[in-house]
């Protein structure tokens, strides 16, 4: 799989092709995404370890530094699960996991949220998850 910076969005009420949104901070490959009504994160990938991007779901645009995760680590088997406050973003290959608040930039926090032993290809590369229940 190619590493990709681009960022495209669907209109759901019309039919129609993808439409341009804007581009990443540097192109990646395996990303998890998480996002409240307001904001997208974009957890890196395979390539780029420790960055996170974000972006504003109401305007389209290039996508910001959020901040940093915790550890280097390639994050091909990533995870992410979220709610509309905060996310919680973990790594099979190494052996902590991460609190983000969404609505305000910074870098990863400790957390514990599981043993979840090897889960294997859990990694998305699914559009961030959610706008379709926009009420979060």
């Amino acid at each position: 799989m190619a590493a990709l910076d681009t960022l495209d969005y669907v209109t759901i009420g019309t039919a129609g092709n993808a439409t341009d949104f804007g581009n990443l901070t540097a192109a990646d490959v395996h990303l998890c995404t998480a996002n409240s009504i307001v904001r997208g994160l974009i957890f890196s990938g395979q390539q780029r370890t420790q960055a996170i991007d974000y972006i504003t779901i109401a305007s389209a645009g290039n996508a910001a530094d959020f901040g940093d995760h915790k550890s280097t680590a390639n994050s091909r088997y990533g995870w992410c699960v979220h709610n509309k406050l905060y996310a919680y973003y973990g790594r099979t290959n190494v052996n902590h996991q991460e609190k983000h608040t969404i609505a305000t930039a910074a870098n990863a926090t400790s957390f514990v949220f599981s043993d979840i032993g090897d889960m294997g290809h859990s990694y998305t590369t699914a559009p961030i998850k959610g706008w379709i229940a926009a009420s979060g």
